[in-house]
């Protein structure tokens, strides 16, 4: 019984110092870990670094230049027809209006008046008056392109109103443009005055306003 115990206490001595051996190990692991200094970024590293941050930083400029060009060409698309003739609702009584004696339309309210020379012009060299109606902040694609297809349009009396004016909300309060039954509820019209028949046609559908403007 003595050799038994003398043996088991032995093998348990060597247990212990194999645990013992394998914690200081493990400490002499972590304590070298711990002491291992950081590295320093390398010279390169550092200067790809910066050429990264200066790629970034010329990206944003780039993105901003590009976004701000698009926005002042947004800008320039908001007035569609501003190379045309727009007249407001005095211009559009004086033309259209019973003079007193069953004649419509008034012209020589815009003799001598310089602002008006290029209305007077068309207005002396043509039979028709076209007068469009349209809303600057809903243009009509379709309808825009039929006038911009007019290849003779700055020779017509082709004017423009745009309801989107202050101005032009008098347009369904004017008394002596009653006649032409302009309607409030519409976004485009198309008004055709023929001077010869002192006759007014007016059409509010897009449809047929461009069936009209594709007549010219």
């Amino acid at each position: 019984m003595a050799r038994v115990q003398a043996s088991s206490s032995k093998t348990k001595g060597n247990q212990k110092n194999q645990v013992n051996t394998l914690q200081k190990n493990v400490v002499t692991k972590k304590n070298g870990m711990k002491a291992s200094p950081q590295r320093e970024p390398s010279k390169n590293e550092v200067m790809f670094f910066r050429i990264g941050m200066w790629a970034i930083a010329l990206t944003l400029v780039v993105v901003s230049i590009v976004l701000l060009v698009q926005h002042f060409m947004g800008e320039e698309d908001a007035i569609p027809y501003e190379d045309y003739i727009h007249i407001n609702v005095s211009d559009l009584k004086y033309m259209t209006q019973d003079d007193g004696y069953g004649v419509f339309g008034d012209f020589s309210y815009f003799d001598g008046k310089d602002a008006y020379a290029d209305l007077r012009a068309v207005l002396n060299s043509n039979d028709f008056v076209y007068v469009y109606f349209y809303r600057s902040s809903d243009v009509n694609l379709d309808i825009k392109a039929a006038i911009e297809g007019l290849a003779n349009i700055d020779e017509m009396a082709f004017l423009f109103i745009d309801l989107d004016l202050a101005d032009s909300a008098n347009l369904f309060t004017t008394t002596q443009i009653a006649h032409l039954n302009l309607d409030s509820t519409k976004d485009n019209m198309f008004l055709t005055f023929d001077i010869n028949a002192q006759s007014f046609q007016l059409e509010t559908r897009a449809s047929d306003i461009i069936i009209e403007i594709n007549k010219l």
